[in-house]
């Protein structure tokens, strides 16, 4: 879900989740999304899932439900946000394993997974480490695994500073059931942390790391899905 700064509006989860129970930032559709993808891919057989920057797993869980899950870990920068992640992971079947650390951190170890998945996290990173986060997922892929993306990515014709005061203006006729102050806080966070890129650039960093687009992409608005796989 998030690898934010300490001030971000991510460690105020009260309204995170005003955000996520709104459906201001599609996790609804996104997620309806994601599961179809889930089930088409492994249709019942088991899969073991790296999820980078996890949050509280709140809206991953309700998509894993039903599926089996070998195995679990959840990596994310706020203790809080991992606590209530295993509560709502309680479920699962397999093995789960927390952990709180960066997301390029947990990439450097040498376990394979099944699917990496990250939502709404790797917008935090500058470009050039998004490039070092698809070469170091291409390699923590299994064979055939999938590289799934939930995140804000920029229109081509915006420069970040423009994206920027789009997606706020944008933000503070959606989000109804914040505050003004709320609202002010997201758009902090957006102004001071967010870096998203245009889908042309994360599509040729995914190529040069040496994976291939399994769908186009489903977009609602700047909130995308994206899919890539390890031929």
């Amino acid at each position: 879900m998030s690898e934010p700064s300490p001030a971000s509006f991510f460690d105020v989860w009260d309204t995170y989740q005003k955000v996520v129970s709104g459906d201001y930032m599609f996790h609804h559709e996104i997620g309806a999304e994601l599961r179809k993808f889930l089930n088409a891919q492994f249709d019942g057989r088991s899969f073991s899932i790296l999820d980078l920057g996890c949050g509280d797993a709140a809206t991953l869980a309700p998509v894993l439900d039903g599926m089996t899950v070998r195995r679990y870990k959840g990596v994310d920068l706020s203790e809080a946000a991992l606590a209530l992640a295993a509560e709502n992971l309680k479920s699962l079947a397999g093995s789960l394993e927390l952990m709180r650390d960066h997301i390029l951190a947990a990439l450097a170890e040498e376990a394979q997974y099944d699917v990496i998945y990250s939502s709404f996290a790797l917008h935090h990173l500058p470009t050039e480490q998004k490039a070092e986060f698809f070469r170091l997922a291409a390699q923590r892929l299994e064979k055939g695994g999938l590289l799934l993306l939930v995140d804000v990515v920029r229109e081509e014709d915006e420069t970040l500073e423009i994206y920027h005061q789009h997606y706020c203006a944008w933000l503070r006729g959606r989000f109804t059931a914040l505050s003004a102050d709320e609202k002010d806080l997201i758009c902090d966070h957006i102004v001071n942390n967010d870096l998203p890129d245009a889908s042309s650039v994360l599509h040729a960093q995914a190529r040069a790391a040496g994976l291939k687009v399994a769908t186009r992409g489903t977009q609602f608005g700047w909130h995308w899905l994206l899919s890539f796989t390890h031929a």
